[in-house]
């Protein structure tokens, strides 16, 4: 009986150890989850500055992320409907990312709510933004019934998407 049981044992530990990765941080997480290299640059210090994730629609919605660093470092994440699929990094100028705080206090970003959504309404992308300005991080999540003011603050981040100094991959800086 004990030697049909251990063989088992063994297997599963196995499994549980291959399911299981370690983020930045060196905790666990388990594989699937987009906690181990969500944010590519956080094990260097370099903190989030600014995000975009644009979500899946049923017809051909562009589906991608940008994450911007503090440091200008900027990571596009090319999922779907967009022409830079996969990896690709740049560097934004202090100035370019300046743009990115002045539009946000221009279209008073950080009093905007948390969620524009109505659950009715089924075949809108998710678009959710972030910045940090002041000390202060504020994320909208948006689909329906949002300020069109928002989609000056999104602008910003499609004008990066149709840049051509992107690099493929990520690059080491």
């Amino acid at each position: 009986m004990v030697q049909r049981i251990l063989p088992i044992i063994a297997f599963s530990l196995i499994l549980i150890s291959c399911g299981s990765t370690k983020n930045a941080n060196g905790q666990s997480s388990s594989e699937g989850t987009d906690q181990s290299i969500v944010f590519p640059d956080v094990a260097t210090g370099d903190s989030l500055f600014a995000h975009i994730k644009k979500g899946y629609c049923f017809g051909t919605c562009p589906v991608y992320e940008i994450y911007i660093y503090n440091s200008g470092h900027t990571v596009l994440k090319g999922t779907r409907n967009v022409e830079l699929l996969g990896d690709h990094t740049m560097q934004l100028s202090k100035r370019e990312m300046l743009a990115f705080i002045e539009k946000a206090k221009e279209i008073k970003y950080f009093e905007m709510e948390d969620k524009y959504d109505n659950p009715h309404i089924t075949d809108l992308p998710e678009t959710v933004t972030s910045i940090v300005a002041d000390g202060q991080r504020k994320e909208v999540s948006r689909r329906y019934g949002f300020p069109a003011s928002i989609r000056s603050f999104e602008k910003l981040f499609e004008d990066l998407l149709e840049s051509k100094a992107w690099s493929p991959g990520l690059q080491e800086r």
